[in-house]
């Protein structure tokens, strides 16, 4: 599912003006320009389906960091992903989602790590994507 939701927000006009194909899982390389999307699966819960179809229900909760040099850039790359997603349906890659779920979003502030005096700031978009495998 992480390479389908890559594949969904790189091929979303709004979000890839933003910030191109640089949507990442897990880590963004060491010198990633900015701004970027990182996607990180943080927990998942599978189930059987009630109304008989093969398969199982599976929910998915995944933080997508929404990284950039000021906060500006950072929230409005967020309010794209976040317009985007938010009760999405259909075809990421090579799944089909049923429904995504916004649970929460909160931001963020991190340091410079080399010296100069500027950070990165960060919208973090909790979300469930429930979908059938």
């Amino acid at each position: 599912m992480k390479s389908g939701l890559v594949s969904l927000l790189t091929g979303e006009a709004t979000v890839s003006a933003i910030c191109s194909s640089r949507v990442y899982v897990n880590r963004a390389p060491q010198n990633a320009i900015f701004p970027h999307v990182i996607i990180t699966q943080m927990g998942s819960e599978e189930n059987a389906t009630l109304d008989g179809a093969s398969g199982r229900l599976r929910f998915i909760d995944f933080d997508i960091d929404c990284k950039a040099k000021s906060s500006v850039q950072a929230e409005s790359l967020a309010n794209a992903v976040r317009v985007f997603i938010d009760d999405y349906s259909g075809t990421a890659g090579s799944f089909t989602i049923g429904a995504v779920l916004m649970n929460d979003e909160s931001d963020d502030y991190e340091p410079p790590q080399d010296g100069s005096d500027v950070g990165v700031f960060v919208v973090t978009l909790d979300l469930t994507v429930h979908y059938n495998t």
